[in-house]
């Protein structure tokens, strides 16, 4: 869970691909992720504003409300700083570090049914590194390689993704990739992704399952990803 590209040198994938890009929004500049993923027994809602103001790093604050046939509504806040240390370049690599927290609140129908004491919060801390390689200037390989520890269970386990993204036109892109965690069932989705203005607002869709799921585990998700202008 904690865990858009336009022509040219610069690859950012947006949600909602999981496996994250390693290059950041622009300096002085903020960016809005926000999409919405829907399953047989889920609907989550996303949105998550970022910026860069400061020593290459993008640092975003956000969150969701998501609703579930066996768990009722809760809520997910996340918390993430994104340090870039090397730019993806044309026919080069990028290498960026990110480090998060997500922290999950019952919503009213769980405080209700636990009677008056609020089941306890869960926390995940995790830490991920992207690496992007520029294969061409409308073609991308995102590599990332992490950890996460879930502080309820007291457990971490190692994580993983590899995704891909190739032009099809100059503002439409066919996206997909696998990703998983040490100890669950991986997963994979595919879909397209579209410029209506390039580089400043973008929509994606994308269609995913586990590898050995069945098909009430199957999810679309639609996502609206918008750039700004350098604030200062």
């Amino acid at each position: 869970m904690a865990l858009g590209l336009w022509m040219g040198a610069d690859a950012q994938a947006a949600r909602p691909m999981i496996t994250d890009d390693a290059n950041i929004v622009d300096a002085q500049s903020c960016q809005l992720e926000s999409w919405v993923k829907t399953a047989q027994a889920s609907l989550e809602r996303w949105a998550i504003p970022g910026c860069n103001f400061a020593l290459d790093t993008e640092v975003s604050v956000g969150g969701n409300a998501q609703n579930t046939v066996a768990g009722g509504d809760s809520q997910f806040w996340l918390f993430q700083a994104k340090k870039r240390w090397k730019k993806v370049e044309l026919h080069s690599w990028g290498l960026s570090t990110t480090v998060g927290r997500v922290t999950e609140r019952p919503g009213r129908s769980q405080q209700l049914a636990s009677q008056l004491v609020p089941p306890p919060s869960a926390q995940d801390t995790y830490l991920n590194v992207p690496i992007t390689w520029a294969v061409a200037g409308d073609r991308f390989i995102h590599l990332n390689l992490g950890w996460i520890h879930h502080e309820r269970l007291n457990i971490s386990h190692p994580t993983w993704g590899l995704g891909g993204e190739y032009g099809l036109t100059p503002r439409m892109f066919a996206i997909g990739e696998v990703f998983g965690e040490s100890g669950m069932q991986n997963k994979t989705q595919m879909g397209l992704r579209y410029w209506v203005k390039p580089q400043k607002l973008q929509l994606d869709t994308t269609y995913g399952q586990p590898l050995r799921g069945g098909k009430e585990e199957r999810w679309l998700s639609i996502g609206l990803r918008w750039l700004s202008d350098a604030l200062y």
